[in-house]
């Protein structure tokens, strides 16, 4: 068990931050910065945007000041609801999963994060990713969330405005957990179904301008049973059981890069 924490950690931690001073445009998966890009998997309990870093646990969001990265500075704490999960940062917004909903924080001001909108689901664990102004969130009946309920699906949500974010449909899964989008391509880690790479389609409607979405499957590794994920830049990396794997999704199906030990 020890084992599996460790390397849970070491995707979302050390990932994350061998990309800080990289620079550059970063993929749909993290915010962009002019100084610093960091990117974490799904279940990240911290995000990156320019030079800080916001952190949460079931009480607290902490900003953090990354200007000298041998020195963070703590700058803000404010109060989260108690049963938060996970968080990303997509442009001026920090998602905030949650067993009970998404909570979506405007951070115009990095240093004072307000609170503008939530969006509620039915009680399930709740990692998500922004990509496109569309969030897509996965909830799943496992055994470790706050309350148990047998929902399994994706759920996607316009959030073109973040402060009205709207319910676009939902896709039945058999036990969703990390996922992750770069430009078109949508991964899911579903399980013990396997990892599954979705096509994404987005059109809007001429009669009332509502975005609609479809996905479609287009590769699936039923061999791993994975955890969480991160996809950039034709790269794919995934914790499962055992190990660290990576892939390149150039074409699919995809191709292994081998095993990191």
């Amino acid at each position: 068990m020890r084992k599996l924490i460790m390397k849970k950690t070491i995707l979302t931690l050390s990932v994350s931050f061998l990309m800080l001073g990289c620079g550059g445009s970063n993929s749909s998966s993290s915010s962009s910065s002019s100084s610093t890009a960091g990117q974490g998997g799904s279940m990240a309990r911290f995000a990156m945007s320019g030079d800080y870093l916001y952190t949460i646990n079931q009480q607290e969001m902490n900003v953090l000041n990354l200007s000298n990265p041998i020195k963070p500075k703590q700058l803000n704490k404010i109060r989260v609801p108690f049963d938060v999960e996970t968080l990303f940062a997509y442009k001026n917004s920090l998602y905030v999963g949650s067993n009970s909903g998404m909570y979506i924080y405007d951070i115009s001001n990095p240093i004072q994060p307000i609170k503008i909108s939530n969006f509620t689901h039915a009680q399930s664990c709740d990692p998500v990713v922004v990509a496109d102004d569309i969030a897509y969130v996965t909830l799943n009946s496992s055994a470790s969330c706050w309350q148990k309920t047998g929902i399994n699906r994706l759920e996607m949500i316009d959030v073109s405005n973040p402060s009205n974010p709207r319910f676009i449909k939902a896709v039945d899964m058999w036990e969703p957990k990390g996922l992750g989008v770069d430009g078109n391509n949508l991964f899911i880690c579903d399980g013990s179904n396997g990892l599954k790479v979705y096509d994404i389609n987005k059109t809007k409607s001429e009669s009332n301008n509502l975005l609609n979405v479809t996905i479609s499957l287009k590769d699936t590794q039923s061999d791993i049973d994975c955890y969480d994920l991160i996809a950039k830049n034709k790269n794919l990396v995934i914790s499962n059981h055992q190990d660290i794997r990576q892939f390149d999704y150039t074409t699919f199906p995809m191709q292994e890069r081998g095993e990191v030990k």
